[in-house]
């Protein structure tokens, strides 16, 4: 396996690498060099520890760096050096190795790996740190672990990366967004969300963020990483690196890539037309109505329209990607463009992006470096798509009648007289009286986003040991929305239609100033430590208008008849910090971590806008200390601890102050009132986590992370309730608190490691436990609560206790309040909602991965994990299982475990089936609780490295032709179509009847070349 991503470290070390290496005339050299009276050519091959060559490793001669070269893909090199020379080869994470140049017979040099560098450098806060320095609890995942899914979306990519680290998409929706949760839930009203810092600038990006374009991600997730970004980092920080050119390179890249996509069904299935008719048919016989249904006629039987199969489609997906790195000795330069489009599997959305990157790095001198950046970015969706309820229309019910024509949906059912010999293509059967086919073409959504970052820096070292970094970045970003309901369309017989056009816009405004100190006294001591000031600015604005009674096809709201509505906003945030971060390492053993930092927030009351945060972290690399000398299968033991205190926001920008709402008049006058409270007392939602971990590897083969952590936020913000006579009615404050406490563990054994083959597996999983411990004004017992002593979002409702097994009857629980006692009752009023052991968010998350490589051949597989959660399956409650308590609504099947009440002595799941519901078996209860654990084959993808005697005659460094498969398969016992996008924040663990997104199964194939 060719070390091919290490390609771009080739000149890191030469000194002048401007000059073509090993053609300097004698009379260009130093004297010293002049007087060496021959040369010779030496030829060679570096080899790495298992026999792999090593492209891109230096080669000098000792004491003049200026004299040598790279060696190519194959590891070779050849360089003219003065007779009687030493030379010394290196490479990032080997020792370097000495050698005498000798002339004639090409010589074999074979690198030993250096455990003090391996894994050199992570992206921690404002700077990069060693890894064997790093104190906190931090998880870093490079480019090459990160192309394993096809998404427009960075996001989704961390997915099974990082224990610990949520990653649930809200919907397969192409360009869909996902939910982020690190260590747990943290905040009850603030943000949920972790913190993003794109090369160090912090906050979202205006621009778009090509997955091409990363070169690394680093997670932090405990208390003393997460500080560093005081009033932001309660809910952890993901910082993006995204990639720079290596001085001595001059590289193209191109990739293109094509998929096809459908829609993951789960396990539900839905009757078909006898079994709904036979269903039907029964639940009628009980009731007692049978005689009363003309329209149910036996050629019901029959009729088998897939609604599904119609409703949804193979859906394709192409991402095409160009990048160019070129760097010598004064300047280096990134530049990509990307191209990514997707069709919705559910028919009748489009999504489209194109983005730009250009990241240029200027040597002005030995002291002052330039940096500039662009990112564009250009995305279009247009959407036509309707929800997924009606793929459960009856399968009786077609789109088009016994004509071709296409229905409305109001035809209705048959007449006693027409029903015996009515053709059932002429009537609609199905609940609701909508046919979406008639109507999702007729109307439509366009957006348009534009987004641009321009960055602008400076590196200036004052001193050897003193740099002065700055850090600037202006962003804009742009929404145009339109949206056209037809006139003809359903429900729209009061307005006549409508266009919607809206506009947004947004500019965002960061600087950072640092001084970064580096320095090493006395050979022991290393000191890293930085001082900085911190500022950014955010505005947006919009505005929008309606227009009614349009005709058909218009698209400006200027072509309303009837009457038009036109609104808009304005906001404006602000942020600043003053921070002071340092690291101090004695003999590479003892680590030390000290961080304070002064967080001023608008978002705040003048009193209360400024908040202070600090950390305090440790650890100990125990392996070099003399008395593990003996234990020579140890190659790291670090145990750490870290504590430290960040901060979070409330959700909205002005919720310490009293809003005034103007929109109403009083006796022609523009009237002011408001229903809410501003708070100038509201402060800063505090968040103390205690992290401890180890980091270990075994044998040079296994590596091993476990960390254990304690967070408890409290001065939670909540939403406070106020009298009436108050004359508002709410009103945010602080009070209250919660925990967080769990684990985690890696592990990546390195299983086979040889010159031809390559197999590793790596496991990571997450535990977290949620409690509120305090809340104010008490316990708020809706469905999903929040109760002192439970989880946030526990579920609250009646306990289901089956089915009368004599009756058929559905029962429930009541509980005595003094006792506890548990009795049966089979009125669903008299039923006990009560706080159950059970949470809408997963107490255990995790991933499988595992890669495998032989010779050029190259296979990957990454499985994830989740189990601890209940899903309400609200779908099943509202429509698709309900023992007929609405017929017009077609029913699911029973899923494998379940059975229906037939008769008395029966032990089923499932009540007695009557038409019109039997005794309000379909009411909220744990009937419909379902454990929502999967299993699932998350990424597939095999590839081929072609060999470089087939491509060298093409000018190609490198070539590479992949497969690939997502979402392959799901293990799990949800009787619904995807239990992983429930947990998002969008559904908390409620899957509803139809308007839940699955996502898709994918495969796709792949070229890349290198130029």
């Amino acid at each position: 396996m060719m070390r091919v991503a290490a390609f771009s470290l080739c000149f890191c070390s030469l000194g002048v690498a401007a000059s073509p290496v090993g053609t300097q005339s004698v009379a260009d050299r130093p004297s010293a060099i002049v007087q060496q009276t021959a040369n010779i050519t030496v030829k060679g091959q570096i080899l790495d520890e298992t026999g792999l060559s090593v492209p891109g490793a230096n080669v000098v001669v000792k004491g003049n760096t200026s004299l040598g070269t790279v060696t190519d893909f194959d590891g070779n090199f050849t360089l003219s050096v003065p007779a009687g020379s030493t030379l010394v080869a290196s490479f990032i994470g080997y020792k370097n190795q000495e050698f005498a140049a000798v002339a004639g017979k090409p010589m074999v040099i074979k690198l030993v790996p250096d455990t003090e560098v391996l894994d050199e450098v992570v992206v921690v806060g404002y700077t990069t740190v060693k890894k064997s320095s790093i104190t906190g609890a931090i998880g870093s995942v490079k480019a090459d672990k990160l192309k394993d899914v096809t998404t427009p979306s960075v996001a989704n990519m961390l997915q099974g990366k990082v224990a610990g680290v949520v990653v649930t998409p809200v919907s397969g929706q192409p360009g869909a967004g996902v939910s982020i949760r690190v260590r747990g839930i943290g905040s009850l009203r603030g943000n949920q969300e972790p913190l993003w810092v794109i090369d160090g600038v912090v906050g979202a990006s205006s621009a778009e963020l090509n997955p091409n374009d990363i070169e690394s991600i680093s997670v932090l997730k405990d208390g003393s990483a997460t500080a560093l970004y005081g009033s932001r980092g309660a809910n952890g920080v993901i910082q993006v690196t995204t990639k720079r050119a290596k001085s001595g390179t001059s590289q193209f890249e191109v990739s293109a890539k094509f998929g096809l996509s459908e829609l993951q069904r789960g396990n539900l299935r839905m009757m078909n037309g006898a079994e709904y008719y036979d269903y039907l048919k029964e639940a009628f016989t009980n009731a007692g109505t049978l005689e009363e249904q003309h329209w149910f006629q036996p050629y019901l039987r029959e009729q088998n329209f897939d609604w599904w199969d119609e409703a949804t489609q193979m859906a394709t997906t192409q991402n095409y990607n160009l990048a160019y790195k070129f760097g010598s000795d004064k300047i280096r330069s990134y530049i990509s463009a990307d191209y990514y489009t997707e069709e919705g599997a559910i028919k009748g959305y489009d999504y489209d992006r194109v983005t730009l990157r250009t990241n240029t790095d200027y040597i002005v001198n030995n002291r002052l470096t330039l940096k500039a950046s662009l990112a564009l970015s250009y995305k279009e969706t247009f959407n036509q798509q309707q929800s997924l309820s009606y793929a459960s229309n009856t399968p009786w019910d077609s789109p088009y009648n016994s004509k071709g024509e296409l229905k409305t949906g109001n035809e209705g059912m048959p007449s006693k007289d027409e029903a015996v010999n009515a053709d059932p293509r002429d009537y609609w059967y199905s609940d609701g009286g909508y046919n979406y086919l008639n109507y999702y073409k007729r109307n439509w959504g366009k957006n348009r986003n534009n987004g641009m970052n321009i960055n602008l820096g400076f590196h200036y070292k004052i001193l050897d040991f003193l740099k002065y970094e700055s850090n600037n970045q202006v962003g804009f970003a742009n929404s145009y929305n339109e949206t056209y309901t037809d006139p003809k369309s359903f429900g729209q017989e009061t307005d006549h239609g409508n266009m919607y056009n809206g506009n947004s816009n947004s500019r965002r405004v960061y600087t950072s100033q640092m001084l970064h100190l580096t320095h090493t006294f006395a050979d022991v001591h290393e000191v890293d430590a930085y001082l900085g000031y911190d500022y950014d600015e955010a505005r947006y604005w919009s505005n929008w208008g309606r227009a009614k009674n349009i005709y058909s096809g218009a698209e400006i709201i200027d072509a309303g008849a009837g009457e038009q509505t036109a609104g808009g906003t304005k906001s404006e945030q602000k942020n600043a910090a003053f921070y002071f971060n340092a690291n101090y390492t004695y003999d590479s053993k003892y680590l030390f971590q000290v961080m304070v930092r002064r967080d001023g927030s608008s978002r705040f009351g003048s009193d209360n806008r400024w908040g202070t945060f600090w950390s305090v972290g440790g650890g100990w690399n125990m392996h070099k200390e003399a008395f593990m000398e003996g234990l020579t299968f140890i190659n790291e033991l670090k145990p750490r601890f870290s504590y430290g205190i960040s901060g979070n926001e409330p959700g909205g920008l002005y919720e310490w102050t009293t809003k005034l709402s103007f929109t109403q008049q009083y006796a022609d006058n523009i009237a002011f009132f408001s229903n809410y409270a501003g708070n100038p007392n509201l402060s800063w939602e505090e968040t103390a986590s205690l992290d401890y971990g180890l980091d270990m590897r075994l044998f040079d083969r296994v590596s091993i992370t476990v960390d254990g952590y304690y967070r408890k936020a409290k001065n939670l913000i909540y939403l406070r309730h106020l009298p009436a006579v108050s004359g508002y009615n709410r009103q945010t404050a602080n009070n209250g608190s919660m925990t967080n406490k769990g684990f985690e563990i890696s592990i990546t054994p390195e299983i086979i490691k040889t010159k031809d083959i390559y197999w590793d597996v790596t496991f990571n999983m997450g535990y977290n436990k949620n409690e509120i411990t305090k809340l104010p004004d008490g316990d708020e017992l809706y469905t999903k609560a929040t109760a002192v002593g439970y989880p946030y979002m526990n579920w609250y409702m009646r306990e289901w206790a089956g089915v009368d097994a004599m009756t058929g009857k559905p029962l429930w629980f009541v509980v005595d309040k003094e006792t506890g006692e548990k009795t049966v009752t089979g009125d669903y009023n008299k039923a006990t909602r009560q706080l159950l052991d059970a949470v809408p968010t997963p107490k255990v998350n995790g991933a499988v991965g595992t890669n495998f490589s032989w010779k050029g051949l190259s296979l990957n597989a990454n499985f994830t994990f989740s189990a601890g959660a209940k899903v309400y399956n609200s779908a099943r409650a509202g429509a698709l299982d309900r023992d007929a308590g609405r017929t017009s609504q077609p029913p699911m099947k029973l899923a494998d475990g379940w059975n229906r009440w037939q008769k008395p002595g029966d032990k089923a799941t499932h009540p007695q089936l009557i038409a019109g519901g039997n005794n309000s078996a379909d009411g909220e209860s744990t009937r419909y609780l379902e454990n929502g654990d999967y299993f699932k084959l998350k990424s597939l993808s095999i590839s081929y490295d072609f060999p470089k005697r087939w491509i060298t005659p093409l000018t190609l460094k490198s070539a590479r032709l992949s497969l690939g498969g997502e979402n392959l398969f799901t293990i799990t016992k949800f009787s619904g179509i995807d239990p992983e996008v429930l947990f998002s924040s969008e559904y908390n663990g409620t899957a509803s009847s139809g308007n839940s997104y699955p996502s898709v199964r994918r495969f796709t194939v792949g070229l890349n070349l290198t130029f």
